[in-house]
């Protein structure tokens, strides 16, 4: 498969394109997006869709809901957008206000809203509501500008979500910390009926962390609260209740801060279960693991562990949410990683059987982990690739892990190795770094049978950048294309690099604006996107779709005689499909139609003539060659003799002079 090279300045648009089965069809849209991507230590960008149903003027208001508390906790910065058609509609705001969009056509639009927390607890919640010009409340919505949970060492996560009251009445309203692995420095909740810029209730209140409330049936409330952990531990985790008068609970979420994880959400059967933690020496020992089963944001009596180890618990029907966290040795590597599994105690498969990786802070490595599926027991191929792309990875090593421990031994680099594998959840474990003064890298995945045969399962992740990934599936071989447009919301990137994989296998990469083809076969492709970003933001948006790639131009070039006596001229007659210009070079130069005849100058010896069209489906050249012999006539007058041919010419003039006065002299 050919290699494409495109350069891609900064936040940009990219569009991607495929067609459903048969041939590709050209101009086909099968996906488009606008999205704002932010580094990992920037608070994660929000993004609502709105529908406007009749042309007008419209208004987007902007709050700063955390400024309205006591004390005030307001925004660092925060600025909005709106996009529609893969293009910035309006001028953006910079701060707390109104944006007026005025002409705002019929379709739906696109909110982005990227900022920075301030210093006090419980900064981060905005409100945004769109009104007509008759004031009349189209949508509103309710966010929190916060810092990924896993953003260390902040160790500040956030909760945002939402609920409807079964029925009018009274209701209490909880916030819990869980302590894994310890007490949290800083617990804050607001409750707030969706539209509204009042909390219902607010905790702590008076220093209690429950209050009761009254609630409205049929109205929607959503729940803001923010959790921040010792800068020690780094790691926390802390859930919001919300239970009737009779104790039954109509809301319960928890939610991990910092190094704490969340591990997947087993749905149990009535009966006996073990929760079974264990430290995976990968690369080396943890110096502290620690795990905890929950239900509605509840412990479940039984199901906690603060030790590698096992715990036996009864279950009720119903959903669990997993959550574990770890410590690594802050000495190098720095690193490493542990199993959690939930079995039932009378045998079976696990009803959740997942490993993690850990980094101690400061360590120059970032940890990763993936989850799949063995469909049968048998041999599978463990593959790592380094793309080296936009640079070669300082270090990189990969361990797969079964049943709560390592599966074969790990890979130290890239490379392939065999494990023996059972049917049933696998976990890859993987510690990468960028190299030193690198705009960052990437590596690839693929577990695939040890026979040979279509991996299972495949993955690309990026290191020390900015980094999202869109899955295509092709289902047609033909051209595809990609396109990018910067869309400069809230600035440039400084760089922004793509690659096109498929599995270990690079099918191209990508730097810079503009639109380029490639070809494809059926099945999954991955469009990763590799970004720098400037500014204090530290975050840029650009925009995805999905189409049929245009077709190739294709030329004709023909000569009225290939061969030609030296003086001679021949005549050129061209034309193209698909193409908006052609240029010529060789024996020929300059712009030429896209279909035409031409004379060319008095040709002395061989000539190629080459006319290259161009078109949006890429650039085709054909050539002709014409070969210029010493003698004859053509075009442009008669050739000249060769002066052996005249000498030859003369002595049989001379012989033919000779016969005729002889035979004068007989008669």
């Amino acid at each position: 498969m050919p290699a494409f090279h495109i350069r891609l300045g900064a936040a940009l648009a990219l569009v991607v394109a495929a067609a459903f089965g048969g041939a590709p069809a050209h101009g086909q849209t099968l996906l488009e997006e606008v999205h704002t991507i932010a580094a990992p230590m920037t608070a994660v960008p929000i993004e609502h869709d709105f529908t406007i149903s009749q042309a007008g003027t419209y208004q987007v208001t902007l709050t700063d809901l955390g400024a309205s508390l006591t004390p005030a906790a307001p925004l660092a910065a925060v600025k909005l957008a709106v996009s529609g058609g893969g293009a910035l509609v309006g001028t953006p705001l910079v701060g707390a206000g109104t944006l007026t969009l005025s002409n705002l056509a019929p379709g739906t639009y696109v909110l982005h809203v990227v900022g920075t927390p301030g210093n006090v607890p419980g900064s981060g919640p905005i409100g945004i509501a769109i009104t007509a010009s008759d004031m009349t409340q189209v949508v509103a919505f309710e966010d929190v500008l916060a810092l990924p949970s896993q953003a260390l060492p902040n160790g500040e996560a956030v909760l945002d979500d939402s609920f409807t009251a079964p029925a009018s009445g009274s209701y209490t309203v909880s916030l819990n910390d869980l302590k894994l692995p310890q007490s949290l420095t800083t617990l804050t909740l607001l409750l707030i009926a969706q539209g509204s810029a009042t909390p219902v209730v607010t905790l702590p209140d008076n220093g209690a962390l429950q209050a009761p409330v009254t609630l409205s049936s049929g109205v929607t409330y959503r729940i803001l609260a923010v959790g921040q952990a010792d800068a020690s531990a780094n790691a926390g985790l802390y859930s919001a209740v919300v239970t009737a008068s009779g104790g039954a609970v109509v809301y319960g979420r928890a939610v991990p801060v910092g190094g704490t994880l969340h591990l997947g959400s087993p749905v149990l059967a009535a009966g006996g279960y073990t929760l079974s933690l264990a430290d995976l020496a990968f690369p080396v020992a943890l110096t502290q693991v620690g795990a905890v089963l929950l239900s509605n944001g509840q412990s479940v009596t039984g199901a906690g562990l603060n030790a590698a180890g096992s715990s036996n618990f009864t279950a009720v029907a119903g959903t669990y949410e997993a959550y574990a966290a770890a410590g690594a040795a802050t000495a190098a590597p720095g690193a490493g990683s542990y199993a959690l599994q939930v079995l039932p105690q009378g045998g079976g498969s696990p009803a959740l059987a997942v490993a993690r990786g850990v980094t101690a802070s400061g360590s120059a490595l970032t940890a990763f982990s993936f989850d799949t599926n063995i469909p049968a027991a048998g041999s599978e191929t463990l593959n790592l690739a380094d793309f080296q792309f936009p640079a070669a990875l300082s270090s990189l090593q990969l361990a797969a892990v079964q049943g709560g421990a390592l599966a074969g031994a790990p890979l130290s680099a890239a490379g392939s190795s065999n494990i023996a594998a059972t049917s049933g959840p696998l976990s890859l474990v993987a510690f990468a770094a960028a190299g030193s003064g690198t705009a960052g890298g990437l590596f690839g995945v693929d577990v695939a049978p040890g026979g040979g045969g279509t991996a299972a399962f495949d993955v690309t992740q990026a290191v020390g950048a900015i980094f999202t990934t869109q899955k295509i599936t092709v289902t047609a071989a033909g051209a595809y294309a990609v396109t990018a447009t910067d869309l400069g919301f809230p600035a440039t990137f400084a760089n922004f690099d793509a690659i096109v994989t498929q599995g270990t296998t690079q099918a191209g990469s990508i730097y810079g604006g503009g639109t380029f083809n490639f070809t494809a076969m059926p099945g999954d492709y991955y469009v990763n996107i590799i970004a720098q970003s400037t500014g204090s933001d530290q975050a840029g948006t650009y925009a995805l779709a999905v189409a049929g790639a245009p077709p190739a131009p294709t030329v004709t070039l023909t000569v009225d005689r290939p061969q030609v006596a030296s003086g001679s001229s021949v005549d050129l007659t061209w034309s193209s499909q698909n193409a908006t210009s052609c240029t010529a070079s060789g024996g020929w130069s300059g712009t030429e139609p896209t279909s035409g005849t031409a004379t060319t100058a008095t040709l002395t010896e061989s000539t190629t003539f080459t006319l290259a069209c161009t078109g949006p489906g890429g650039t085709t050249s054909q050539s002709v060659t014409v070969t210029v012999t010493q003698g004859g006539s053509g075009h442009g007058g008669g050739g000249t003799l060769d002066p052996a041919l005249l000498a030859a010419l003369g002595l049989l003039l001379a012989h033919a002079c000779s016969r005729r006065y002889a035979s004068g002299a007989e008669r």
